[in-house]
């Protein structure tokens, strides 16, 4: 007669424990890629915005004639501008006088009354022209400066990095426009925002 040996109950519960315990590393570490894929995804569509908004308001402010900026209220959220532009068609922005010709107003601002009417405010960075509304970026970063105080107070400091975070801010540095955008994603409600951040200074040519 054959002696058949198998495995014992506390074998049979070892295995199951070392199992479990593998099982678990893996859902631990599937886990972390999946909140560092997230976060790195995040980082990237706030760079995106921020870069891709940045680019277009240097072009736009290029071409912008310096007289008609509001750079006696620097700083400012709210930038106003005319552009010069090829108004009546002759291929140059200059008309048969040789006079300037340039767009209506613009103003670059929050989107504070979804001026576009797609829901979103305070977090979108749009240029107005007359009853034209043109999204520039998604995302930004609530202005801190709650009291408008221009300074960081007590209990205005909400992402907790200790610097008055505006999103949007115009400020004039020697002839040129000094532009400032921040956006902010945040993966998931359980991770924290990935701010992204872009400065540049742009000198008006007309």
């Amino acid at each position: 007669m054959k002696n058949c040996k198998g495995f014992t109950l506390i074998e049979l519960m070892i295995v199951v424990a070392v199992l479990m315990i593998v099982m678990g590393l893996l859902f631990t570490l599937a886990l972390n890629v999946q909140t560092a894929v997230a976060s790195q995804e995040a980082r990237i569509a706030g760079q995106d915005q921020v870069r891709n908004a940045s680019q277009w308001l240097a072009r736009e402010l290029r071409q912008a004639t310096s007289v008609s900026i509001n750079t006696n209220a620097f700083p400012v959220t709210t930038l106003s501008y005319r552009r010069a532009d090829d108004v009546d068609g002759n291929g140059t922005a200059v008309d048969s006088g040789l006079s300037l010709e340039t767009t209506g107003l613009r103003t670059i601002q929050r989107d504070v009354n979804d001026a576009n009417g797609d829901g979103q405010t305070i977090d979108q960075l749009v240029m107005i022209e007359g009853g034209n509304v043109t999204v520039i970026a998604n995302g930004l970063l609530p202005d801190e400066d709650a009291n408008a105080s221009g300074a960081l107070d007590a209990a205005e400091d909400g992402n907790f990095n200790g610097v008055l975070d505006r999103g949007l801010l115009f400020q004039q540095l020697n002839n040129g426009v000094l532009i400032t955008v921040q956006a902010m994603y945040q993966p998931s409600p359980r991770e924290h925002e990935q701010l992204s951040s872009v400065q540049l200074l742009v000198t008006p040519r007309n």
